[in-house]
């Protein structure tokens, strides 16, 4: 079981095109969905990401065109988009919720360290990214190992594993073999919506689908419950913003 961003169909192949929107060209993912109704293109509104699903494949060859009759829809959506920030010296990203400045060091006391609402990296500026992307997921697997013990032993269950990723769907998950898997991103959240969702995962290993019963499991480590549902509702995707070059 899982806890998804947002309710979606399997993952299907993806066919990428290029699409000029004002002078530039971006690139479109088509995908198939059989369970969509009809031909839709979608931009997301944290990544400015261009999306064009089908539903049928003899669609997919008309996707790009489709996507063309849209051109000033699109071109309105990127407008408002505030576009991905990549992890790097300079930039500025929540760390539990509160934001932080990504700032370079010539020496300190580790590679990458935290110190009134300062990420310092050090070392050299091509490394910096992925040391800092590195911070993160030690910082997160940490929380996660903590949260994830401590809810465990409330309803007298044990995870067999714990692991931290960058899935594209969810949050969390549960496998039946027991084994827990996060995403670091979380970290990036307030506390109390990581808790959340490792509350959820937890409570799937006493029952794993999302009956009553599970929900009480899930209310009963974590009264925020519902607050923390709104915040992923409202600002989850925001969390997808946060990227590292793939040069780096």
């Amino acid at each position: 079981m899982s806890l998804l961003f947002r309710k979606k169909a399997s993952p299907k192949p993806v066919r990428r095109e290029l699409l000029k929107i004002d002078g530039r060209l971006l690139e479109v993912k088509v995908r198939h969905n059989p369970r969509a109704r009809r031909m839709i293109v979608k931009v997301n509104p944290a990544t400015g990401e261009v999306s064009v699903t089908v539903p049928t494949r003899r669609g997919l060859d008309s996707a790009l065109e489709f996507a063309r009759r849209e051109h000033d829809w699109i071109a309105r959506q990127l407008a408002i988009t505030p576009g991905p920030v990549t992890i790097a010296p300079g930039a500025s990203l929540p760390f539990r919720g509160e934001m932080h400045q990504v700032r370079s060091a010539a020496r300190g006391p580790a590679p990458v360290w935290r110190e009134d609402g300062v990420i310092w990296v050090r070392g050299q500026a091509a490394h910096g990214p992925r040391r800092v992307l590195d911070f993160l997921k030690r910082e997160a697997r940490a929380i996660f190992e903590t949260r994830a013990l401590a809810h465990a032993e409330v309803l007298g269950v044990k995870p067999s594993r714990i692991t931290v990723r960058d899935t594209a769907s969810r949050w969390g998950s549960c496998s039946s073999a027991r084994s827990l898997s996060f995403s670091w991103r979380l970290i990036l959240a307030p506390d109390f919506v990581l808790d959340y969702v490792v509350a959820h995962e937890i409570a799937h290993l006493r029952e794993m689908n999302h009956g009553p019963r599970f929900w009480a499991h899930v209310r009963k480590l974590m009264p925020q419950m519902d607050e923390a549902q709104d915040w992923l509702k409202t600002h989850g995707r925001e969390l997808q913003r946060y990227v590292v070059a793939a040069s780096n």
